[in-house]
């Protein structure tokens, strides 16, 4: 872990400084989680909360926001930890379970400590990835980024974990693969106080169509975009939805 300092002066402690510049990138830079607007004191989710950016881009556009972190991966969760204590962050809850669609005790994800936010319980799907950069990037270290270490780590269910009559105005997911699932973690009585979603999609065996269709059939209307910062062939993409009538 180092302490890694970002073009805007905002620094944060990490295990890749190279993946906390693309992170920052993507939110400071690209603004891929700016197309929705919230309220001054919203409620947020932040499942697969990393290192922390998000929660801290999220905290500095709206410092009365409330934010519950979930971040599985032992190590990860400590660096969160510590970039919320750094930055003196309050209102932040971080929570150590992953989401899925069942609660399960011991699960076997995978940890890359060169590229933790791809750290994922389904480490297969990464391969397409891998193809992608060994062509593009063939003087690059790919195979040695993708070199992980597995960890065991409890699975719940989202409607388990959301505070009783508390309005969700965001729900950010960004999880590896098993987007779908954390979807399904959510009971039907709980779908009518989530207001907005972003997810991260690589559309694999149709799992864009399938989440997309599944939003609309919730009540949201949503917009897809390829992700700013993924190269085409990787096939990923931002989902947004909003909730009909806000």
């Amino acid at each position: 872990m180092e302490l890694a300092s970002l073009p805007n002066g905002l620094e944060l402690y990490t295990e890749s400084p190279t993946e906390a510049e693309y992170l920052y990138k993507e939110m400071y830079e690209h603004g891929c989680y700016d197309s929705i607007s919230l309220p001054d004191d919203p409620f947020v989710l932040d499942v697969g909360a990393n290192i922390g950016m998000f929660s801290l881009y999220t905290k500095q556009r709206y410092p009365k926001a409330r934010i519950m972190a979930f971040e599985p991966i032992p190590v990860t969760r400590g660096i969160l930890e510590r970039n919320i204590a750094l930055h003196g962050l309050t209102d932040i809850q971080v929570e150590g379970h992953a989401l899925g669609a069942e609660t399960e005790a011991d699960v076997v994800f995978t940890h890359y400590p060169r590229l933790p936010g791809n750290s994922t319980r389904y480490p297969e799907q990464k391969q397409l990835q891998i193809d992608v950069c060994l062509r593009l990037y063939p003087d690059d270290d790919t195979i040695e980024q993708h070199q992980g270490y597995e960890v065991t780590v409890p699975v719940d269910r989202l409607s388990r974990r959301l505070p009783a009559d508390t309005r969700v105005d965001l729900l950010k997911v960004d999880v590896e693969g098993a987007e779908y699932e954390v979807l399904l973690g959510i009971d039907p009585e709980d779908w009518a106080r989530i207001d907005r979603i972003i997810l991260e999609v690589q559309d694999l065996d149709g799992r864009l169509d399938r989440i997309n269709g599944f939003l609309a059939g919730k009540g949201y209307r949503t917009e897809t975009m390829p992700s700013p910062m993924v190269e085409e062939e990787i096939l990923t993409f931002l989902v947004t939805a909003v909730r009909e009538g806000l």
